[in-house]
């Protein structure tokens, strides 16, 4: 029992000498900046003002169009083991590209209704960004819809089956 209790010691010895011999990392969550962005796409599945749902969408689109940095993860290791383990990949939650782009296209819906066709060209022009990623085929569409309806000369809307 006794060397039980002392290989026990020595192991919790080892360990804080490790630690303390190389200072932690603390380990950051930023949840506010998805926050914002999910409160800046409620706002604009809410608001009916043309002026905000144009911010809310160009905010979404700025977001989107930024990737996450590398630095975004920190795991609080010593140096030793820090150099055996890998970066996991960044990942949401939430497609930030589909969120800027319903919100683009709601924004530029009631821009032509209100008569503002130069604010849904400008935000419909955002979701057409997209229109080499097939997962956002959706929206892309919905866009080409809209916007052959403010100039039907301008756009060709096709629907291709397999």
């Amino acid at each position: 029992m006794k060397s039980l209790r002392v290989i026990l010691v020595s192991i919790l010895i080892s360990v804080a000498s490790i630690l303390i011999g190389q200072p932690l990392q603390a380990a950051t969550i930023d949840n506010g900046s998805f926050m914002s962005l999910w409160n800046t796409y409620s706002n604009c599945q809410s608001t009916n003002d043309i002026n905000q749902l144009r911010e809310n969408a160009l905010t979404l689109t700025n977001a989107a169009n930024h990737s996450v940095t590398e630095e975004g993860f920190v795991l609080p290791l010593p140096g030793k083991l820090e150099k055996l383990v890998s970066t996991p990949s960044a990942r949401v939650a939430v497609d930030v590209n589909a969120m800027a782009a319903a919100c683009a296209l709601r924004a530029s819906s009631a821009a032509v209704e209100a008569g503002r066709l130069d604010v849904a060209k400008e935000l419909l022009k955002t979701v057409l960004q997209y229109q080499s990623q097939s997962e956002y085929a959706y929206y892309v569409l919905q866009a080409k819809a809209l916007l052959s309806e403010i100039e039907p000369n301008i756009i060709e809307v096709t629907l291709n089956r397999p």
